[in-house]
């Protein structure tokens, strides 16, 4: 008994339920990474648009573009060994992109076309599983900072200590002769009476 698909809307055959073919899925990457736009992919492979952008955000989210197991766990992509060989080459030239890593997986044999994590996933791996070994002081070192210096000579509550201008002490201090100006108050605005003006303590 033979299974027959189902057309669809743009006469591509599918099978209700089944995921499409690798080869479909991979054309599918493909044109996409030419830029060429989902909806045009949909056209042009008589694939359903919800299709196209499913495989695409998939591919973008694990860089496969094998369909998830029915009833099972999704394949894991960013195996230890993968994470291994993209630490061994972060380490090796820490300048590397996470592009170069890609084809560097491919060059390498260690992926193939059909396993090899995103460029998204490899900068992801990069930030969570390898972050030690990247700039330190790079972004992600943005909320370690020294806590500001206070600005002591500018502090406000330096004004308080010192008698105002109501205080009864006030007078009496006018009325004293002005000794020699301590060298650490000079320059310091201070909240003093008036009888301390820079006139009177000159001479």
């Amino acid at each position: 008994e033979h299974t027959y698909g189902e057309v669809n809307q743009l006469g591509g055959v599918f099978v209700n339920g089944r995921p499409l073919p690798n080869a479909i899925r991979l054309r599918i990457v493909e044109l996409a990474q030419l830029g060429i736009r989902p909806c045009d992919i949909s056209r042009q492979l008589r694939v359903s648009h919800g299709c196209v952008s499913k495989i695409l955000a998939r591919y973008n989210e694990t860089g496969s573009i094998l369909p998830g197991a029915i009833g099972g766990s999704k394949p894991r992509v960013t195996t230890p060994n993968v994470v291994k060989h993209i630490r061994d080459y972060k380490q090796g030239d820490p300048g590397i992109f996470a592009w170069e890593i890609r084809d560097r997986l491919l060059a390498d044999g260690v992926c193939d076309k059909y396993n090899v994590p995103s460029v998204s996933s490899i900068s992801r791996i990069l930030r969570n599983k390898i972050g030690s070994l990247s700039q330190p002081g790079g972004p992600y070192d943005g909320g370690k900072q020294p806590p500001p210096q206070p600005a002591l000579p500018y502090n406000p509550l330096y004004q308080y200590p010192y008698p105002g201008p109501m205080d009864p002490r006030a007078a009496k201090m006018g009325a004293d002769p002005p000794g020699p100006v301590p060298a650490a108050h000079v320059g310091l605005p201070r909240s003093w009476p008036s009888a301390h003006s820079v006139t009177n303590i000159l001479g």
